[in-house]
């Protein structure tokens, strides 16, 4: 009979907030959509424990990004060679894929079946695609030494060298290839009509004049995202980019456009929606892309032009044979080749000179993620799925990775963890606080004490996350709130998919899904509510993966 009543008021009261007016589930306002998250939380339709938890400071004082890598395997060769000789390059995704042949690959496979030789031996080269940010890791960091290094541009090239890693520059450019602004084409005529020619300097501008909303992808991982970045630095001072003129500048800026997005993938996702105008882009990329064929395009910054790398202290024999795969990719066929994979646009374009040194580049990476939230306090909450699929080394994992990307949550973030398993089984295992040393502590021995167990019921505990956000706002005014939902699998109990989408739409709260060898159906659709999005891992790189989505947020 108890039970009876309770989904009596229940459905009263949600029916009050949207029955009548007739709105649709999907389109509460921020009013509405506030009381729904009451009347679930005052009728104990959605109810959780709070769990205390000792603290656990074993975090402090430990730095283990060189175990943050997974293993090289998995980002596998797509070309293979078996010369006496051979050569391994890591080579951009732009120009190089495991699952299709890109020109690198044609180049590669032709170039292996030749068997040319070099002082009687025969040589080849085996490509292993790899995004530039990711490659620059496992370089710095010896975990995997290739032969040779081809990245998109030459900020990485210099970013390397800065860290005491040997490096030569075998060539300044392989195939031709051009960053820039992509706008849609309303957008560019009127921009065009009040600034004139898109250079860096004026569409910061535009940005700052709320004329143009501008999207970017992360510069710790993107060639794109650090050659713009670092120039919109020189244009908020041209003197100083590291000045505070600069910084604060760039704060400004960074409140006006919209949250980082990991690939350009995922900002085109979000620029589909019509919540951006504007977005950085590759030229190539921009050429393949279809949706994206009624945008104009324009170069901006250093050029992309694939420079090549030799790395620690090449042998004679393999930068000999380094030098016949780059002669061979220089020659005109090889270049019409590369033409027909959407390069040697824009030739035109000459390009900014890089005036940044590597340490340099560096500083501007810190000086990114220290104000990237615009000065502005931010508010998380990270929902942890401790179901029973979760047990064993699957939870451990999480909590390797979870401990380990603590160092990389600025301390302006207000931080709380619930965790989950069936309905009845949802715990606040840290209440909201300032990320400071104690709450740091707290966080990490929350973290240690989950146990796997139960079932899934993921959409009960975002109704707990979002009540704890909204109430920790009255008391952190205008901070920026955000969800983190860690899980497995699909929900198989508790409130629907349909319950809480009205809710993050009408709240508009991103949230952000970091599946683990998971379904990213239902995760998948609530970060494409509001400009979230998810990340799928595995034991082997959600330690990596988690540290990137912490850089990039948090």
């Amino acid at each position: 009979m108890k039970r009876f009543i309770v989904m009596f008021l229940t459905l009263s009261l949600l029916f009050s907030v949207v029955g009548c007016s007739g709105v649709k589930e999907t389109e509460l306002t921020y009013d509405q959509a506030v009381e729904k998250l009451k009347a679930y939380r005052s009728t104990g339709t959605v109810t959780a424990t709070v769990k205390k938890h000792k603290p656990d400071a074993s975090w402090v004082g430990t730095d283990s990004s060189v175990n943050e890598l997974p293993p090289i395997d998995k980002y596998p060769l797509s070309v293979k060679g078996f010369g006496q000789i051979n050569v391994e390059i890591f080579s951009s995704t732009e120009k190089s894929s495991a699952s299709t042949d890109n020109w690198m690959e044609v180049q590669a496979k032709e170039f292996n079946r030749k068997q040319l030789q070099v002082g009687g031996k025969t040589v080849s080269v085996s490509i292993r695609p790899i995004a530039s940010g990711l490659a620059l890791d496992y370089i710095t960091k010896r975990t995997h030494m290739p032969d040779a290094y081809s990245p998109a541009n030459e900020l990485w090239g210099e970013m390397i060298k800065s860290t005491g890693v040997p490096i030569e520059k075998m060539e300044s450019r392989l195939t031709g290839n051009t960053a820039g602004f992509l706008m849609k084409k309303g957008t560019y005529d009127s921009y065009r009509k009040k600034y004139g020619a898109v250079t860096v300097k004026n569409v910061t501008k535009a940005v700052l004049a709320e004329d143009v909303v501008l999207g970017h992808t992360n510069p710790n991982l993107s060639s794109t995202g650090l050659n713009i970045f670092t120039q919109e630095l020189r244009a908020f001072d041209p003197k100083n980019p590291f000045s505070a003129e600069s910084i604060n500048k760039f704060r400004e800026f960074q409140n006006l456009v919209p949250p980082t997005s990991p690939t350009t993938a995922e900002m085109a996702k979000v620029a589909a929606k019509g919540i951006m105008d504007a977005m950085i882009m590759e030229s190539q990329a921009y050429s393949v892309e279809p949706t994206l064929s009624d945008w104009k395009f324009a170069p901006c910054g250093v050029r992309h032009d694939s420079p090549v790398y030799a790395l620690d202290n090449l042998s004679v024999d393999k930068r000999e044979a380094l030098k016949l795969f780059i002669e061979q990719c220089k020659t005109p066929e090889a270049q019409k080749s590369a033409s027909s994979f959407g390069f040697n646009r824009n030739n035109n374009y000459k390009g900014v000179a890089n005036k940044y040194t590597g340490k340099e580049l560096f500083s501007a990476l810190k000086l990114w993620k220290e104000n990237k939230d615009g000065g502005q306090d931010v508010i998380s909450v990270f929902i942890a799925d401790r179901s029973s699929s979760m047990a064993g080394s699957k939870i451990t994992r999480i909590q390797i990775a979870s401990k380990n990307s603590l160092q990389y949550i600025n301390e302006n973030n207000y931080v709380g963890l619930v965790s989950y398993s069936d309905a009845n089984d949802i715990t606040i295992d840290l209440p909201i606080a300032k990320f400071d040393a104690k709450q740091k502590s707290l966080f990490a021995g929350a973290v240690k004490d989950l146990n796997a167990d139960g079932g899934t019921a993921t959409n009960s505990a975002i109704v707990v996350a979002l009540d704890m956000a909204l109430k920790a706002q009255k008391q952190v005014p205008n901070a920026k709130i955000r969800i983190f939902v860690l899980s497995d699998g699909a929900q198989n109990e508790g409130l629907s998919l349909y319950d809480v989408k009205g809710l993050i739409n009408g709240i508009g709260i991103p949230v952000y899904g970091i599946g683990f060898e998971a379904d990213l159906t239902d995760l998948q659709q609530l970060a494409d509510v509001n400009e979230g999005y998810c990340i799928n891992a595995d034991e082997e790189d959600v330690v990596y993966k988690l540290r990137n989505l912490f850089v990039a947020e948090l």
